[in-house]
């Protein structure tokens, strides 16, 4: 699969993201992207984090997370965060 159709999820990754935080804070940080940035990369990252949890196969969250965001992640906790970041970013 080319990852590079989660180009904006590898931004937020890569700009937001820190590993060190902890779900609330995590879920602070969504909510926190959502409202600073604009509404087409806001679309573009609810479409792509849809399309990883759909997927929800551990190779590809590892491979975006680690190509596009430059950070790394364990396969235990790579669906967790995706599902995290897919519910908490759905519109409400």
């Amino acid at each position: 699969m080319n990852i590079s159709r989660f180009d904006t999820v590898g931004y937020f990754i890569k700009h937001y993201f820190n590993w060190s935080m902890n779900d609330s804070d995590l879920e602070n940080l969504i909510e926190d992207f959502l409202k600073r940035e604009n509404k087409e990369t806001i679309k573009e990252f609810r479409s792509e984090i849809e399309i990883l949890y759909l997927l929800n196969n551990t190779d590809i969250i590892r491979e975006v997370f680690s190509k596009l965001g430059n950070r790394g992640v364990k396969t235990k906790e790579a669906k967790g965060t995706v599902k995290m970041l897919y519910e908490k970013s759905k519109k409400k």
